[in-house]
């Protein structure tokens, strides 16, 4: 049989032509960012009563904890909150936490001490109780527990990051940066201290920072046990100042050139 040119094209035509391209896959839907608690108690199906937790038995709690944990926690599902901080605090790392107000007859707080970037510290340094703020990071806690003898759901951001906000929730302005000349920083007693001058320039340089000469803040412990002091030499108006607070103590830029 003699084909025509049309038929003789279509025989040789490979069959990838003569179908229908398949269509790529549907891209999977990014997940919404968790808002608010209710977005965590949402992964716990309704007939559970998640709003009647403190009542729950303890097997409930485990069936609910690992519905959290895989459903949120495993997934490293995002997260973008706002509350007010409830205290910046240091139990073996810097936390931020929080109350977050509830109608559901337990605690619920949230927590933040993973940080996505090292040099969190200075910016920690400028929060106070009660400001506002957005937090941003995967959520890396979620379970129900006996926190501080009291029925809780604790809830967690890692690889966090926030910024402050004003009370109508736009970004808060940053305060006017107070420069302060530094020659040198030492923190101990009696002959033992350590040179600490790094740490506290990179305190000292973020606009509203407020620490306490400690441990914890200025990331050393010479005599451990013992009150320690910081002693701070910077120049103002090219005259050497000499700045010494006891353990504790506040130390801030403003503080330094009063």
């Amino acid at each position: 049989m003699k084909l025509t040119p049309i038929l003789l094209l279509l025989a040789l035509a490979p069959a990838c032509f003569l179908h229908a391209a398949d269509p790529a896959p549907a891209k999977a839907k990014e997940p919404k960012p968790l808002r608010s608690y209710r977005d965590f108690l949402a992964v716990i199906p309704q007939d559970m009563e998640p709003e009647n937790a403190r009542k729950w038995s303890d097997a409930q709690k485990e069936v609910a904890n690992g519905l959290l944990k895989k459903k949120l926690v495993e997934t490293k599902r995002p997260a973008q909150m706002r509350f007010k901080v409830r205290g910046v605090d240091h139990w073996g790392r810097f936390v931020v936490w929080s109350y977050l107000p509830a109608d559901e007859g337990y605690y619920i707080r949230v927590f933040a001490s993973q940080w996505k970037h090292d040099n969190i510290l200075p910016k920690l340094a400028t929060l106070r109780e009660g400001d506002l703020i957005e937090m941003t990071g995967v959520c890396d806690l979620a379970k129900f527990e006996n926190l501080w003898n009291t029925p809780s759901l604790s809830l967690g951001i890692g690889d966090a990051s926030f910024i402050k906000l004003l009370p109508n929730g736009k970004p808060a302005p940053v305060p006017e940066r107070v420069p302060v000349h530094l020659i040198s920083a030492v923190y101990g007693s009696g002959t033992t201290f350590t040179d600490v001058t790094d740490r506290v320039k990179a305190l000292l340089d973020e606009p509203g920072a407020i620490f306490q000469a400690n441990p914890n803040w200025l990331g050393a412990d010479p005599t451990p046990g013992w009150n320690k002091a910081l002693i701070i030499v910077h120049e103002v108006g090219g005259k050497r100042r000499t700045f010494t607070v006891g353990e504790n103590g506040e130390v801030s830029a403003e503080l330094l050139v009063k």
